[in-house]
């Protein structure tokens, strides 16, 4: 310009929802992490950690692939990812993502929040809910498939931890704070975020998964994301097209899980008599019978059989015929249920 100063001109060809529009203004150093379908992806850090930065958000174009492969088309023109002052954790701003300071550490501690906002770029970017108290379809949505990256790097243990963890917090939150995962009764829009939006709408998408089964349920995220991708979205609008995906009816599903607050809490016991395990299952929360399917992994050592009990009353009681009496008996051994054990 003749100035000392350079103009430069970004132009984003997508749609971009207001609320995750931003812009990064200091000194930066910035490195080129690699091209993933096209798409740059780069790394933004302060210049006194450019030694150590880069590394940490190298990660990056793994999950970009991931996604990509997985759910569909990425939407903006780059994706960068940036060290930033901000109160959160990370900040997913459509193709520029914030990431709190300290993040940068060469020590490579943030995959999972990598993961987490670049999710955001599909749920809750792209296709954006149309309403805050509808918010459960970007926070939940991102939440569980950062687990499910995690999952495709590390193995169903990594899965089953991620859940673990989340659980205790929602079973905590549950018991100070009520209320259901859409709570129309919310109006400020600062108080949707919560451990039902997250954590909790992580759960129901994992319980979804294995209600429909892998192929369906990716089939079904896939032409959720093709239809809405650049608009705006409902849950019922996601239902639905679950429904048609997969052809079911899942209206009593998304009611149970996401518009009536808690979680089965269950008290239960078995015994070993004449030849069968008798199990004796009761739901003890007063406000809800929920209705959902429970399996139980029956050991002799090392060696696990699963038996699934269809829960759809106050008790159930179940007899499983066997001529040894097993070692130890778990209810949802492949964490796919979310309740709380009395």
């Amino acid at each position: 310009m003749g100035n000392g100063y350079k103009l430069t001109t970004y132009h984003e060809p997508a749609p971009v929802a207001m609320k995750v529009v931003t812009i990064g203004v200091t000194k930066f150093a910035t490195r080129s992490l690699g091209m993933v379908n096209d798409i740059p992806i780069s790394a933004w850090v302060y210049p006194e950690n450019r030694l150590d930065g880069f590394n940490d958000y190298a990660v990056a174009t793994d999950v970009m692939s991931y996604f990509i492969d997985n759910i569909g088309p990425y939407a903006y023109a780059k994706l960068a990812n940036m060290q930033a002052k901000t109160q959160w954790g990370g900040l997913e701003n459509a193709g520029t993502i914030a990431y709190f300071e300290n993040s940068v550490t060469g020590n490579k501690e943030v995959e999972g929040l990598i993961a987490h906002e670049i999710a955001h770029q599909w749920f809750g970017n792209s296709a954006t809910e149309k309403s805050w108290n509808h918010v459960w379809l970007s926070e939940g949505f991102a939440t569980y498939f950062t687990i499910l990256y995690l999952e495709s790097v590390y193995g169903n243990e990594r899965r089953k931890k991620e859940l673990k963890t989340d659980k205790k917090e929602i079973i905590d939150y549950y018991k100070i704070n009520p209320s259901p995962i859409i709570d129309l009764s919310i109006k400020d829009p600062m108080k949707v975020l919560s451990k039902n939006t997250y954590e909790k709408a992580g759960w129901v998408l994992n319980m979804l998964r294995h209600k429909l089964g892998d192929e369906v349920f990716w089939n079904g995220i896939r032409q959720y994301y093709k239809t809405y991708a650049n608009s705006n979205v409902l849950t019922e609008d996601f239902r639905t097209v679950m429904e048609n995906v997969s052809g079911e009816n899942l209206e009593s599903f998304f009611n149970q899980w996401l518009f009536i607050e808690g979680h089965p809490v269950v008290k239960w016991n078995w015994k070993y008599k004449n030849e069968k395990i008798k199990i004796s299952i009761e739901q003890i929360q007063d406000h809800h019978t929920f209705n959902f399917p429970l399996e139980i992994g029956v050991f002799y050592g090392e060696t696990m059989k699963t038996e699934t009990l269809q829960i759809d009353s106050k008790s159930e009681k179940l007899d499983i015929s066997t001529d040894k009496k097993p070692d130890k008996i778990l209810l949802d051994p492949e964490s796919w249920l979310l309740f709380e054990e009395n």
